[in-house]
């Protein structure tokens, strides 16, 4: 994985339906940075004043200039993100 490509204020999207038509992810957030190469921090978009989760760099299916595509469903993602640092 070519972690050089991730940057702040990409989006994040899930594997599932999404919300526009012929789109097949779900947005769950927005990239705050890279942690250690490992981890991308991240805020949730539907939480207001949400606080930072982060989840593992092998969860990345894809990048592109705009979004990060996880291959996690919405649930797989709800229930094994991080909500504090993995790196302590």
């Amino acid at each position: 994985m070519d972690t050089s490509k991730i940057k702040a204020n990409l989006a994040v999207y899930a594997e599932g339906q999404g919300g526009l038509e012929g789109a097949s992810d779900v947005h769950i957030g927005n990239v705050d940075g890279l942690e250690g190469n490992q981890y991308v921090k991240f805020t949730k978009h539907d939480v207001p004043e949400s606080q930072p989760s982060w989840f593992p760099v092998s969860w990345i299916r894809a990048i592109d200039e705009n979004a990060i595509f996880l291959n996690k469903t919405i649930e797989e993602v709800a229930s094994e993100i991080a909500d504090h640092s993995p790196n302590g």
